[in-house]
C-alpha cells in the first residue's frame, strides 16, 4: 500500500507538471500573439479605433501574464489524500480494500 502511495503522489506530480507545460506554451503563442498584435495597433491611424486596439493588446497581455504558471510560486502540488479507487492503478492486481473483497 505504501509503495502504491507513493507512485499514486508521483503520477500526480507528473499530471500537474504537464498540464504546467501545456499551459505555458499557450500563454507563450498567446505572448507571441500580442506581440504581433501590438505591432498592427502601432500602424493604426491615432484615434479610436487604435486606443481599441492598444486597449485590448493590454487586456490580452494582462490575460497571458496571469496564465503563465512561470509567474507564479514554483513548488511541489499538494497531492489529495488518495482514494482506494486512486490506488487501484498502482497495486499490480492487489485490492485496494484488503485480502477477501
Amino acid at each position: 500500500m505504501e509503495q502504491a502511495k507513493i507512485d499514486y503522489a508521483e503520477t500526480v506530480r507528473v499530471q500537474r507538471l504537464e498540464a504546467q507545460e501545456k499551459t505555458w506554451r499557450r500563454a507563450e503563442g498567446l505572448a507571441e500573439y500580442i506581440d504581433a498584435l501590438h505591432l498592427h495597433a502601432q500602424t493604426l491611424p491615432i484615434g479610436p479605433e487604435r486606443d481599441e486596439a492598444e486597449a485590448m493588446v493590454a487586456w490580452a497581455s494582462d490575460h497571458a501574464q496571469r496564465l503563465n504558471p512561470l509567474n507564479g510560486t514554483l513548488r511541489l502540488p499538494d497531492i489529495p489524500e488518495p482514494r482506494a479507487d486512486d490506488l487501484q492503478p498502482f497495486l499490480r492486481g492487489w485490492n485496494p480494500y484488503g485480502p477477501g473483497y
